[in-house]
């Protein structure tokens, strides 16, 4: 389902062209997948089994619909099907991806590029709401109703889901750029469920900017943002072991993956970020020189700390995150030990997430202070919706 997800949105999209009933449709299809292949056994191809079952019951609302209607004979549904097909479809010739072409149909300037981002992740990708909002910052609650607007402002201003070719990539090449990232990270750290990491949805946002950068060559935001993709990916296989996290300082740095590593390098050295660069370029670029710092440290111990605390500084000069200034706090601890660590963690506030409860744990425990340390923990541990990452934390908790 979640590498089918959105071809089946798109070929449903294109033939019924009706959001509400495709992703009702496919949800029941999925629901159903559930039930019965248990019992019958999984279809040769799955993907073709949950688009016609998908499919039939598109058909079966629109001739309920037809029937209560009764202006609406099934003969102009079908009629009205086969131009929607014949609206979505485009020569093919400048956009061939199938991913890209969904991303850019999902970010319509009519919607505001949060929404239209957070529209993509869940329409495109099947990311659950839960993790759509810990990328913004905000409650579920709150990413549930703006994914709502969202279809609402489609439907109701009349914006067509055809799929749109090249031409209006730089248009929307900022959002595409936010969407691919937000993606990726949705892969690389998922809020909830049972696995630390998705490899295969941070390998698709990272396909999906290699095809945007094909077609636009140079592009800085495209370079920065590739080269802070690869260089968090390459450690993919060394962060998990015998289905345990494996934190940063202790992973086997033999497992990264030093081709992607030496390409990242190449793209921060290119000449596509040595010119003026948009802020949401030099944020990328930025991330990407801190992770650049960890990949060129031979061990733990050789990691210098104090560079990325200044380039830490640089970069809440440029985006002031929230995320950002935690991840300063954990270099302003490693480099200058827990108190400063925990002077710095004053104020952070980040809703719907454990982090900033789980960093002060730790920084809590490296200063003696037990009891607090403890009671942080209990509070990010309540607040943890990954089960790999509970699990860590109730064993840190257990040690104390």
């Amino acid at each position: 389902m979640r590498e089918e997800w959105g071809r089946l949105v798109a070929v449903l999209l294109s033939r019924f062209r009706r959001l509400d009933l495709v992703e009702d449709a496919l949800g029941d299809a999925v629901e159903a997948a559930a039930r019965t292949w248990p019992a019958d056994g999984v279809p040769d191809v799955p993907a073709a089994w949950l688009q016609t079952a998908a499919s039939r019951r598109i058909i079966d609302r629109l001739r309920t619909e037809a029937v209560a209607q009764k202006a609406a004979p099934l003969l102009v549904v079908e009629s009205s099907r086969r131009e929607g097909a014949r609206v979505m479809a485009d020569p093919g010739a400048l956009v061939e991806d199938d991913l890209l072409r969904l991303v850019l149909m999902c970010t319509h300037p009519a919607l505001a590029p949060e929404a239209a981002s957070a529209l993509t992740l869940r329409l495109v990708l099947g990311v659950p709401t839960a993790d759509i909002a810990r990328l913004f910052l905000v409650p579920e609650a709150t990413m549930a109703a703006r994914i709502t607007r969202a279809k609402k402002r489609i439907t109701g201003a009349g914006i067509p889901f055809g799929v749109p070719d090249a031409s209006v990539l730089p248009d929307r090449l900022d959002t595409v750029a936010q969407t691919a990232y937000l993606a990726f990270t949705a892969g690389y750290s998922p809020g909830t469920g049972p696995d630390l990491l998705r490899a295969e949805l941070s390998a698709r946002a990272i396909g999906l900017v290699r095809v945007v950068l094909g077609l636009r060559p140079a592009e800085p935001v495209l370079v920065a943002l590739l080269a802070l993709m690869l260089l968090q990916h390459s450690r993919r296989d060394a962060r998990v072991a015998d289905g345990r996290l494996v934190l940063l300082p202790d992973q086997d740095r033999a497992r990264w993956h030093a081709d992607e590593i030496d390409e990242a390098r190449r793209l921060l050295a290119s000449e596509a970020l040595r010119g003026p660069v948009t802020v949401q370029s030099a944020a990328y670029a930025l991330q990407a020189r801190i992770a650049a710092e960890h990949a060129i440290a031979t061990s733990p111990d050789q990691t210098d700390w104090e560079r990325m605390i200044v380039l830490y500084d640089a970069l809440l000069a440029v985006a002031p995150t929230p995320s950002a200034r935690l991840a300063r706090s954990v270099a302003v601890a490693e480099a200058r030990g827990p108190a400063a660590g925990l002077a710095a963690l004053e104020g952070i506030e980040i809703p719907s997430t454990h982090r900033v409860a789980a960093v002060r744990a730790e920084l809590l425990a490296r200063s003696g202070d037990t009891d607090a340390a403890r009671a942080a923990f209990d509070q990010a541990i309540a607040a943890c919706l990954n089960d790999v990452e509970r699990a860590h934390l109730e064993s840190r908790r257990a040690e104390l």
